[in-house]
């Protein structure tokens, strides 16, 4: 930070008054959050496929070092300043939430991975938890038996009438009669002594991080509640059958504050990704899923739109007709995610809740075959 102030207050001196432009090959990190406190210092976010493209144009073996790519940087600002976009801040409950968004879902990939590494472990030495019928591995009841009994041996050793109050003390009350009879009446898959204690050791201390996870998780989910109602845009996402908060906050988070940032509704579905991409040459003519595009930012649309299957009318009825004709489930999300975009953008831009009774009427009003397949 102080080799950096030095280099800005030089440059101060050098040329009084003047606004530094300063071309980057990022959008955030170390650099970036040390010379946005520069008011006189505006940062071009430039990207690294563009660098690259441009670089061939001048090292066509191939070759590159840091000292000629700031050259190229400075070159490539020069030329194009009228076609780049300079780095806009959000505002810093936008931005809050969106780092919120962000490390809450990371926290649950996380989890998620040591959930499937624990399934594993389970399968070589203790495959009844697996039929304990929980919705997810990382419930709150499965990881606090495999603490307390972390093998067969022990559970069965238990009893069947701790068990059974034991899955009444943790609230899992459906179906108790069947898993203590289960556990009770399984036979080990093995007795071998030290598989069993390695693997116990094994779950027990996955079982642990994942209670961290859980409690970590939660934690992020009550901070993003009491935030996100807070934002002035909460009245537009909760307005849209998005379920959670997480869900709501992602969205303000995917569309920010500048609303200049998105011309169009085009421009909304190219960056996020959910738009498809267009190669043409000739009479060849190529469509294919676009992968330059912000993956979080492009989930964010893709599992909203899943969402809203169970929850709107008219999103079940487009996502049958996708599939009806001949796509994906994977595709069809992604063509409702697309549909979805132009609503939510047009109520942004208006700043307007989503009003799904005025959007049927338009349906109508245009014929669409929506209409005639929500009637069945």
């Amino acid at each position: 930070a102080r080799a950096i102030d030095k280099l800005i207050q030089t440059w101060r001196c050098q040329f009084p008054g003047a606004t530094f432009n300063v071309a980057i090959e990022q959008s955030k990190g170390p650099l970036i959050t040390a010379l946005l406190k520069y008011e006189d210092v505006i940062i071009y976010p430039i990207n690294p496929a563009a660098l690259a493209n441009y670089r061939k144009a001048f090292a066509h073996g191939g070759g590159k070092n840091d000292p000629a790519d700031a050259q190229l940087l400075a070159e490539y600002l020069q030329h194009y300043l009228d076609k780049l976009r300079p780095l806009r801040q959000d505002e810093p409950l936008t931005r809050e939430l969106a780092a919120l968004a962000e490390d809450r879902r990371r926290l649950v990939d996380q989890r998620t991975a040591h959930c499937l590494e624990l399934k594993a472990v389970l399968k070589r030495y203790f495959p009844e938890v697996l039929r304990l019928k929980a919705a997810k591995l990382n419930a709150d009841f499965v990881i606090r038996f495999l603490v307390k009994y972390p093998t067969l041996a022990e559970a069965q050793r238990a009893g069947a009438s701790r068990l059974r109050k034991f899955f009444y003390g943790v609230g899992a009350r459906n179906n108790v009669e069947d898993r203590v009879s289960m556990l009770m009446e399984a036979i080990p898959l093995t007795e071998d002594a030290a598989l069993l204690r390695s693997c116990a050791r094994r779950a027990t201390a996955l079982c642990k991080l994942i209670q961290s996870y859980n409690r970590q998780i939660d934690r992020y989910d009550g901070e993003i509640k009491t935030m996100v109602q807070q934002h002035a845009d909460y009245p537009i996402v909760a307005s849209l059958p998005a379920g959670s908060y997480a869900t709501r906050c992602r969205l303000i988070a995917a569309l920010g504050d500048d609303r200049s940032r998105f011309p169009k509704a085009e421009s909304l579905q190219a960056a996020s990704g959910i738009a498809p991409l267009t190669t043409q040459s000739g009479r060849q003519r190529f469509v294919s899923s676009r992968w330059a595009c912000s993956k979080f930012m492009k989930q964010t649309f893709h599992e909203f739109a899943g969402l809203t299957i169970t929850r709107c009318r008219w999103s079940a009825a487009y996502y049958k007709l996708q599939r009806s004709r001949g796509k994906s489930a994977q595709m069809a999300k992604r063509a409702l995610a697309y549909k979805w975009q132009s609503i939510i953008y047009r109520c942004w831009q208006d700043r307007v809740p989503y009003d799904e009774a005025q959007y049927l009427q338009r349906l109508q009003a245009t014929g669409s075959p929506l209409i005639a397949l929500m009637e069945t």
